[in-house]
């Protein structure tokens, strides 16, 4: 199956902010987040130096979101319509939305 182009590009990008989430928020990845984070800083001291960067780099989406972007981008422009990698940015855009709105209309 062929998308338009626009149409991958919104799916990606869903996707994209998707992997972000689940790199730096999502539960299912806590405990590797905690860790990657808990050799950054041994202990209760907070980290220093390049450390204290690694350490808010694994939690922030701002910061992740770029280099899943690139690698996302790289992707959509050189094997956008590739089936199998089609499925899984589409399941991911998927679940972007759902988490999207899935509080909307209710409470």
């Amino acid at each position: 199956m062929q998308l338009a182009p626009a149409v991958s590009l919104v799916v990606y990008a869903l996707a994209v902010a998707r992997v972000t989430g689940l790199i730096t928020a999502d539960q299912i990845t806590a405990g590797l987040r905690k860790r990657i984070t808990e050799r950054l800083a041994p202990g209760d001291d907070p980290p220093k130096g390049w450390r204290a960067e690694a350490f808010y780099l694994m939690t922030c989406s701002w910061c992740v979101s770029i280099y899943v972007g690139a690698v996302g981008a790289v992707l959509w422009f050189t094997v956008g319509n590739n089936p199998v990698l089609l499925v899984c940015a589409v399941a991911a855009a998927f679940s972007q939305l759902t988490g999207m709105v899935s509080d909307v209309g209710r409470g």
